[in-house]
């Protein structure tokens, strides 16, 4: 038995609080004769009296305040220890902060939340929506851990791994001639007016359509610029175009009236990479991207680039 034994500490103290055996019982959750021989245990360790009764008042000695009030800042170190430990236990790890854009796969997003990992089984993951420019900008910057970055160029500045390859899609009305073609070719769209996420949202992706497409290159034609598939929608609906968006976009639209054709066009594709910063050596990170890209394959084809990790 130790003197430092939490229940002798709190049996001193509420006795101390109440000065009467049978409310410090009451409070404690024990009987009288529970209390009398935790205190008589108490005083046969100590060797001396810390009470002395006077009617049905239990009166401390001074060594009794003495021990009253050190057993006070010890029961409460105690909890506060109890309480840091827990707290540390149900935060153990890392928060990862992830970037994604609108670009990205849902089936992508859906692998990464569903990724338990054995040695970090308290890691979180906070999601961020922006633009693929943004997410460059952030992750280069340091406000985000990894990045689902599309159509941005390589870089010495970050590791990537590529997670998929999206064709590009043509979404038409049902009526619109070109819905009896099977793929959608360059010729075929330089004809027509068409729908285009804007420059400044995917600048590297809209060139690169603009360079193999020419969409409306044919006099009295147009591009209406968007910036979400929904908004694509909207105007093909209308029958102001087509519109010439991601796979994933243009899944999340087909509908009663429109249509989706794929675009077969050389070099028009669009690569998904999960990256981060070359430098970053965080082990939690480096398990993380190891253990989605693992969860991946089986489901999809995967093209391996170069990404520094550490661990």
């Amino acid at each position: 038995m130790s003197g430092a034994d939490t229940k002798y500490l709190r049996a001193a103290v509420v006795l101390m609080e109440e000065r009467n055996f049978s409310r410090a019982a009451r409070k404690l959750s024990l009987g009288q004769s529970a209390l009398s021989k935790q205190m008589a245990a108490l005083r046969e360790l100590l060797g001396y009296e810390l009470f002395v009764r006077s009617g049905r008042t239990m009166v401390p000695t001074p060594a009794g305040e003495i021990y009253a009030a050190e057993a006070r800042l010890a029961l409460e170190h105690a909890e506060r220890a109890v309480r840091l430990s827990r707290a540390a236990v149900q935060t153990l790890g890392t928060t990862l902060h992830i970037g994604k854009s609108p670009y990205t796969d849902p089936f992508l997003i859906t692998n990464l939340l569903s990724l338990r990992l054995p040695y970090f089984p308290h890691l979180k993951v906070e999601l961020t929506s922006k633009f693929a420019v943004e997410l460059m900008h952030d992750l280069l910057e340091g406000s985000l851990d990894a990045a689902f970055l599309t159509g941005v160029p390589e870089t010495a500045r970050i590791s990537a791994v590529s997670v998929a390859k999206q064709r590009f899609f043509a979404v038409m009305l049902e009526q619109d001639d070109l819905a009896w073609s099977r793929e959608i070719t360059a010729e075929q769209l330089a004809n027509r007016s068409c729908i285009l996420f804007d420059r400044h949202v995917q600048p590297y992706l809209y060139d690169s359509v603009m360079e193999r497409v020419r969409p409306a290159s044919a006099p009295g034609n147009s591009i209406h610029q968007i910036t979400t598939a929904e908004e694509a929608s909207q105007l093909v609906s209308r029958g102001l175009g087509i519109a010439i968006i991601t796979q994933a976009g243009a899944w999340r639209i087909a509908r009663e009236g429109l249509t989706i054709r794929p675009i077969l066009v050389d070099g028009l594709s669009l690569e998904t990479r999960l990256a981060c910063r070359a430098d970053n050596e965080s082990r939690e990170l480096s398990e993380f991207i190891r253990g989605f890209v693992r969860q991946l394959k089986p489901q999809t084809a995967t093209n391996q680039l170069q990404l520094g990790l550490a661990g």
